[in-house]
């Protein structure tokens, strides 16, 4: 009677793996290690034997260097995280794979460099006016509904910025000395 397909594959599979359980018995009672020195030597030979060998330890000394390196980095960033948080850095998890600066880090310095930028701009006639027009953007939708609203928008845009203590930019003084549009009313 002839085997199938799957049956022969069956008997393959079962016979192969009898075979490497009879070669793992006479290694591992034998010479425990003698497969994994055996694959090393070989592969020291071989990266000889191409001429390669100096160029192999050359690119593991590299690959340790890199691996240290990057425990050093790792050490910085969470060290770059505990200054921010303002606590120690054993208080910063070590469960984090911290592979780049956190979001947490690059915000704060974010926000710190906008505070500075406008401090250092302020110390500058040129830097001044950069601000001034900066803000003047910044508030121009509320200058445009100023120069296109009624007269109790404007008095009270005008109250709002005395409670607040607040000048009105000088786009929005020029709107709030329009005319009021009161075709709303």
């Amino acid at each position: 009677m002839a085997l199938t397909v799957t049956e022969r594959e069956h008997w393959k599979d079962r016979i192969a793996r009898r075979i490497d359980k009879a070669i793992e018995a006479v290694y591992s009672t034998k010479d425990p290690g003698l497969l994994e020195r055996t694959e090393a030597q070989a592969k020291r030979q071989a990266t000889k034997l191409l001429g390669i060998d100096l160029l192999m330890e050359q690119r593991d000394t590299i690959s340790q260097e890199m691996k240290r390196l990057e425990r050093q980095d790792v050490k910085v960033i969470r060290q770059m995280v505990a200054t921010i948080r303002g606590c120690d850095i054993e208080e910063v998890s070590h469960d984090h794979s911290y592979r780049s600066i956190p979001f947490e880090v690059t915000a704060a310095v974010t926000r710190r460099a906008a505070i500075l930028e406008e401090e250092l701009l302020a110390e500058q006639e040129l830097g001044r006016r950069i601000l001034l027009l900066r803000r003047e953007k910044e508030e121009l939708l509320d200058t445009v509904w100023l120069a296109t609203s009624g007269r109790q928008i404007k008095e009270l845009w005008t109250k709002v910025m005395e409670c607040l203590v607040q000048e009105p930019t000088s786009l929005q003084s020029d709107a709030l000395q329009l005319p009021p549009d009161d075709s709303e009313s």
